[in-house]
């Protein structure tokens, strides 16, 4: 009884720590996400800008410097005709803005005209591929944005910005350095679209707001399950303890009841026990799968639920007997039955049919899923480590319950393994 206490004691607390760590996951998800965000704002009048447009007929012209209002008027006989205004963001030490850190990036911005889209580069250094003296060798990372949407605050996804191709194949960049970077952002431009046609535009940058978070979503996310995992193995480490401290208590009963069954000169069970169970392999042999294979076939008649055989045959295995010795023909069949056993499911009923051939039982299972264990089973089978030059492999069989008769379950399973040999071997194939 105070065994059983003491096992009762700590299931309570870990119930309760199981509680805590709930109630901590749920307040972690439902953190504001402000609180674990840093931003960045640039006022655009607080900068040197410069004016600059294409080679041809446009004009371009300051209509307020002191508040960075301009206006072009896109002349389109130029190929490509532009006008643009870059914002000079280097400090006092000639560094620019590292923006690597950043999200998203908001623009406040006022236009009129009749475009209806903008492109924004943040030109970044990066000696890799800066000459000094070229700003057009700054990295062009652009996105184009609708002007319906910047006079209240556009927001933009850091990973929705691209490098102009034009830009990456004027300078000729190889591939490695085709990304975008944000490291050392030197020159914010604002630019017309390239939809943009003759026409008066005017525009006034007001400032940009750039967003990080200090721990990301998925960051979070993923130290929630961290923690969920480690708690959860720790549980599992405490459940083996305690499962072998109740196997212990088992046995010692069993011990007892057997002694017992003998002064009453009763059948012991562990003898029935060892009629159900193949002696080489240790696993179930065909009368040990009866129950299992009475309940399914009864669940499948009161619920329908899906019931599935997968059989399984060691291939070439006469070849191997014949060649390495029944010695190591019984080694291998082991082998495989350990590597069987470990691997299927704690549902499932494995057996020895006979020979070289298994069956696994598997209570409400579709054959779709039967096909995924039995595939699961085969590779494992076929990487499975023997001292032995030969290989190991194995095909199988699959089939699943259609009408409440078994040998016919088996029949379109066994079917299905001969055609899975037929085919080739170590492979699965299903019932028609």
């Amino acid at each position: 009884m105070s065994e059983e206490h003491n096992v009762r004691s700590k299931m309570t607390s870990v119930e309760l720590v199981l509680g805590v760590l709930a109630v901590l996951s749920v307040i972690l998800l439902l953190i504001p996400t402000d609180l674990i965000k840093f931003h960045k704002t640039l006022i655009a009048s607080d900068y040197d800008a410069h004016l600059y447009k294409d080679n041809g007929l446009s004009e371009i012209r300051w209509l307020d410097q002191e508040k960075q209002l301009w206006e072009c008027v896109l002349n389109d006989q130029h190929i490509t005709p532009f006008c643009s205004m870059q914002l000079d963001i280097i400090d006092e030490h000639g560094k620019g803005i590292n923006l690597s850190d950043y999200d998203s990036m908001t623009i406040w911005l006022n236009y009129t005209g009749e475009a209806e889209h903008l492109r924004v580069y943040l030109r970044n250094r990066n000696p890799q591929y800066f000459v000094l003296g070229d700003i057009t060798s700054t990295k062009y990372n652009v996105v184009e944005v609708p002007v319906s949407q910047l006079k209240d605050g556009l927001v933009i996804d850091m990973n929705n910005i691209n490098v102009a191709d034009w830009w990456l194949s004027s300078h000729k960049i190889p591939l490695q350095l085709s990304r975008p970077e944000f490291e050392d952002v030197v020159y914010l431009e604002i630019q017309t679209g390239s939809q943009s046609r003759e026409g008066v535009h005017q525009i006034q940058l007001e400032k940009v707001e750039w967003q990080g978070a200090w721990l990301t979503q998925a960051a979070l996310y993923k130290i929630i399950i961290l923690v969920w995992i480690m708690f959860i193995f720790a549980i599992l480490i405490y459940r083996i303890v305690a499962l072998n401290i109740q196997l212990k208590n088992n046995q010692r009963y069993q011990k007892e009841l057997i002694s017992i069954n003998d002064f009453l000169n009763l059948k012991n069970k562990k003898f029935e026990d060892l009629a159900k169970t193949d002696p080489l392999t240790g696993l179930h042999n065909r009368l040990g799968i009866r129950d299992a294979l009475y309940e399914g076939l009864n669940n499948w008649k009161n619920q329908r639920q899906p019931f599935s055989f997968v059989l399984i045959d060691i291939d070439h295995f006469k070849r191997l007997n014949d060649t390495y010795g029944h010695d190591m023909g019984d080694k291998v069949l082991q082998l495989t039955a350990l590597q069987l056993g470990k691997n299927i499911r704690r549902t499932d009923f494995l057996a020895r049919w006979g020979g070289e051939e298994f069956i696994l039982v598997c209570p409400n299972t579709t054959l779709d899923e039967a096909e995924v264990v039995a595939e699961f089973l085969r590779d494992k089978i076929e990487h499975m480590d023997i001292d032995s030059d030969h290989a190991i492999t194995a095909s199988f069989g699959v089939s699943s319950m259609s009408e409440p008769d078994l040998k016919k379950l088996f029949k379109s399973a066994d079917d299905a393994l001969y055609q899975a040999k037929e085919q080739g071997r170590n492979r699965v194939v299903t019932s028609i």
